[in-house]
């Protein structure tokens, strides 16, 4: 189901370009960890969105200025979209979804636990329909 919506949400996205955004704190840190300037408000533009597959989710290519040259490639859960763009509410349930998605793959616990015995329950096998 995650997958059907990400991908359709990517080919809005890629309709409705480019999009005014602003780096999430992960992407600040990662800003940081560079040494380069991690301004919370400086606005980037998303040049191109492509959907990477379950592992990367949707990837947005980012440029602060049009006349620079050097573009960020980040994973949309890390950005925050203009509140006033049409598909924001949109946005924002993904990185919702995606985001708990991925907390619960890499807690450890009893909900991976729980995932994981989930998946791995064998089923009876019967002959035919209701035995």
């Amino acid at each position: 189901m995650i997958y059907d919506a990400a991908v359709s949400l990517t080919e809005k996205l890629q309709t409705s370009l480019p999009i005014k955004v602003q780096a999430g704190k992960e992407f600040l840190k990662t800003l940081k960890q560079r040494g380069e300037v991690a301004n919370p408000d400086q606005e980037f533009v998303v040049e191109h969105v492509e959907y990477s597959g379950d592992m990367g989710g949707i990837m947005c290519v980012l440029a602060s200025d049009p006349e620079e040259k050097e573009h960020y490639v980040v994973s949309i859960t890390h950005l925050n979209i203009d509140p006033d763009h049409p598909l924001a509410a949109e946005v924002q349930r993904y990185q919702r979804q995606r985001t708990r998605k991925l907390m619960l793959q890499h807690q450890g616990g009893f909900s991976a636990e729980l995932l994981a015995q989930a998946s791995a329950k064998k089923r009876k096998r019967s002959s035919g329909f209701g035995r």
